[in-house]
């Protein structure tokens, strides 16, 4: 049901952008590697490519059965080798650009579905946002891309006026990043005569420069395997400085939030000098004083020229962790070789292809495939092994709307010619869940492939529509917590109970889930009521961002609006085909009244309904203003004037066009019995296309002498709502707009302080608003945040 709903949500948007003349670019494809398909193929024995193709085969079926108008020309799959040839592609890129590297650490480990997992995919509870399994922690070599490089300019992006209608989720991708107040470094440091990369953060880069000493925690993972004597003895190489530097083990010292190791200079920093006294460290250093601004943007400075870092993060984010102990996903493409290392796969032996499995091989990865992982170095022809992992999901799915714009392509992933002028992406719809997954995932991704020049943009999204989830109603019995069907239940009084035991049954609405019996199958629905009514349902009552209550009572309220919306039509063909009642002249009078009255409402339900459809996104408000327009034309209107009135077959066409998006094929049927009326009154306006179906005809727009809403709000409360004519609105400019209002006492009254700034939103043919922010607004928010402030503190 959340498919149903997320799919009918976007197809209603692209069916009322296309009627607004736009060029729609409507895609769907398959994100199909991953856990969940390769545990279902284990289940049932069978090979994941076959059971992920049945899947795709069925869900796309189903797709089609709701009328959704996809463009299925650039329909495309991630687990194709012609799509993972290029997420290896890309792999690549960041591999060439130190993106992409390979660390030992301390990582997520779902023991259910044996993989491990990137700090993102563990929610709240410490569990396993697929599994649901706790997680556990294990050191294990692992591949990362490092996104921490791009985290201050995916932080300031979020500040950006070109992102439309992010809400919340600004604040929720900024505090995962967190405040990009310091500087990171790698340093070099010898474990067991390897040299290792250490990442070193600090909010003051001038340490950089002038550090002396250098902490690490005792469970730091590269201190595992060392000896007591090996711990004592540990240096670093400063690429900075070009200095060797002392290391010490202790857990005795204040390091940054998130961070296990810790650059000291204790010659400049009287915090660092007590710390290296308390801890009884031999001291021999002269205290030195510095410009801090000046050695702070020579540290940065220095670190970028040298390619070591200098890049701004916080110090709590973490590079994506993308390596997957799991056969059914996009192989890396490295092969590691004794004499040089890890090896990237050369371009033209793309893609590495996934070697084909039995079904009955119980190994989970790809290290049991001798004949696949066995290969060549590309470098020195020696013997040399594939690397094993594979990649995370969320690296598939990262980039896939640009493929979509290019799906045919066998050169690139895409050309930038064919993103020109469509980039970024119109309109993003999901859920708020992957606010730091796929929203996070695709913004770097999107920044990484514009730095190489492949993008005409940086941020691959627009604007944001965050679709609520489908809730059912769940029945648990209170002393066992164990969920029951509803037909084991029986309502007493306000309560419930168990018909079997008499046992207190707790009601409540939550997540669909087949383990609490509470889905609904979308079959059904499609089967007894069609795909029209099934999608009606579905945006009725709620908006999009609103968490949707599945329940058959709200089944009668859509039938019986499709009902008289059918009546109506057949009512309409009845008085237009009645000789006498058509040309009747002597209720001239009372068409010309109902005209008017009509004019009005046909004229406010475009505005509106125009307003939410195109505009807030609000689906369910639109239907409901298309609700009143039916009630106006339904609402005693005699026979006569049905045969007569030019505005009642004017708002019947503008209403079964603003409808149809919704319901495209109950609408095609309407619109074929509205044709089919004789003696047509509105030929000669350009509103209604005669030789067109519905689906092809221009959306309403209001007319030109209408008048419409102009709203001015002060500090967020609505001051004062003018009424101006249509044609003078559309051309109002913000400076107009603010001079009228500032003449509005009900405005004028309301600043008391400096404006210090405004916004003008201008909805053509629908209304506009202008805000008024005054230096009243700027202290009420500052307070706020101080107050905000105060409880994250405590």
């Amino acid at each position: 049901m959340g498919h149903v709903r997320v799919y009918s949500i976007s197809d209603s948007i692209a069916r009322i952008q296309k009627l607004q003349g736009k060029n729609v670019i409507h895609p769907i494809g398959w994100d199909a590697f991953g856990l969940p398909a390769e545990n279902a193929a284990i289940e049932r024995n069978i090979l994941p490519q076959k059971w992920t193709d049945s899947n795709i085969k069925t869900m796309k079926n189903q797709l089609l059965q709701l009328g959704l108008n996809f463009d299925w020309d650039r329909e495309i799959s991630t687990c194709s080798p012609d799509y993972y040839k290029w997420t290896q592609y890309i792999f690549l890129k960041l591999f060439e650009n130190d993106l992409a590297y390979q660390s030992k650490a301390k990582v997520n480990w779902d023991p259910v579905d044996n993989t491990v997992l990137a700090d993102e995919q563990v929610d709240d509870n410490g569990c396993s946002w697929r599994s649901g399994a706790k997680v556990e922690k294990k050191t294990l070599t692992q591949w990362f891309i490092k996104t921490t490089k791009y985290a201050k300019q995916l932080y300031d992006g979020l500040s950006s006026d070109s992102l439309e209608n992010w809400k919340d989720i600004i604040n929720l991708q900024k505090h995962w990043i967190g405040e990009c107040d310091g500087v990171v470094v790698s340093f070099n440091i010898k474990i067991k005569n390897k040299v290792q990369h250490i990442e070193i953060w600090s909010s003051e880069p001038y340490k950089f420069i002038h550090g002396d000493y250098i902490f690490i925690k005792k469970d730091n993972t590269m201190l595992q395997e060392l000896s007591h004597d090996e711990i004592n003895n540990l240096k670093c190489y400063n690429p900075v400085s070009e200095k060797e530097i002392s290391v010490y083990v202790s857990d005795d010292v204040n390091y940054p939030e998130g961070r296990d190791v810790y650059i000291a200079s204790p010659a400049v920093d009287a915090d660092d000098y007590k710390l290296i006294k308390s801890l009884n460290i031999p001291l021999d250093i002269q205290r030195i004083n510095i410009d801090y601004n000046t050695e702070n943007k020579k540290g940065i400075e220095l670190a970028q020229s040298k390619k070591v870092g200098g890049y701004y993060s916080s110090s709590k984010l973490k590079d994506w962790l993308i390596s997957r102990q799991r056969y059914w996903g996009t192989p890396i493409p490295i092969i590691h070789c004794p004499s040089c290392g890890a090896v990237p796969v050369p371009y033209e032996d793309l893609p590495v292809v996934l070697p084909e499995k039995k079904t009955d091989e119980s190994s989970l990865n790809l290290s049991s495939i001798e004949s696949w992982v066995n290969c060549k170095c590309p470098q020195c022809s020696g013997n040399a092994r594939r690397e094993c992992d594979t990649m995370d999901t969320f690296v598939d799915s990262s980039w896939y709307y640009y493929r979509y714009l290019d799906p045919q392509n066998k050169e690139a992933p895409f050309n930038i010619e064919s993103l020109a002028g469509v980039t970024p992406v119109n309109c993003y719809i999901g859920g708020k869940e992957h606010a730091v997954l796929h929203l996070y995932y695709a913004r770097f991704m999107s920044y990484f492939l514009h730095s190489i020049g492949l993008t005409p943009t940086q941020e691959p999204f627009k604007k944001l529509l965050v679709q609520g989830m489908i809730m059912g109603q769940s029945y648990k019995v209170k002393s066992t917590g164990k969920y029951i069907k509803s037909e084991d239940v029986e309502q007493v009084g306000k309560g419930y109970k168990e018909k079997a035991t008499g046992e207190t049954v707790l009601a409540q609405w939550e997540k669909m889930s087949k383990s609490k019996f509470n889905g609904e199958n979308p079959q059904r629905l499609l089967t007894e009521y069609g795909c029209d009514t099934t999608r009606l349902l579905i945006l009725s009552d709620v908006p999009p961002e609103t968490s949707r209550k599945w329940s058959d009572a709200t089944l009668p309220g859509a039938l019986n609006w499709q009902h008289r919306l059918w009546r109506t039509i057949r009512e309409f063909l009845k008085h237009r085909n009645n000789p006498e009642l058509f040309n009747n002249t002597s209720l001239s009078s009372q068409v010309e009244e109902f005209d008017t009255k009509t004019w009005n409402s046909r004229n406010y339900f475009i505005a509106t309904a125009t307003y939410h459809f195109l505009h807030t996104q609000k689906l369910s408000v639109g239907i409901s203003r298309l609700q009143s327009l039916t009630a106006i034309l339904r609402n005693n209107v005699p026979p006569a004037v049905v045969a007569n009135s030019k505005e009642y077959e004017l708002a019947l066409a503008n209403l079964i066009v603003m409808l149809s998006p919704i319901t495209p094929h109950f609408c095609s049927e309407l619109w074929s019995g509205f044709l089919s009326a004789p003696h047509r009154l509105s030929n000669n306006i350009d509103a209604i296309d005669w030789n067109k179906e519905v689906l092809q005809q221009k959306w309403p727009k209001v007319d030109s002498k209408y008048p419409l809403s102009f709203l001015c709000k002060v500090d967020g409360a609505d001051r004062c709502d003018l009424k101006i004519i249509g044609n003078e609105l559309n051309n109002m400019t913000e400076a107009k707009a603010l001079e009228i209002m500032l003449k509005e006492k009900l405005v004028s009254d309301r600043i008391k302080t400096d404006i210090i700034k405004t916004k003008y939103e201008l909805y053509p043919d629908c209304r506009a608003i202008l805000h008024i922010f005054t230096e009243r607004s700027a202290k009420v928010k500052k307070n706020k945040k101080d107050e905000e402030l105060k409880r994250s503190q405590a």
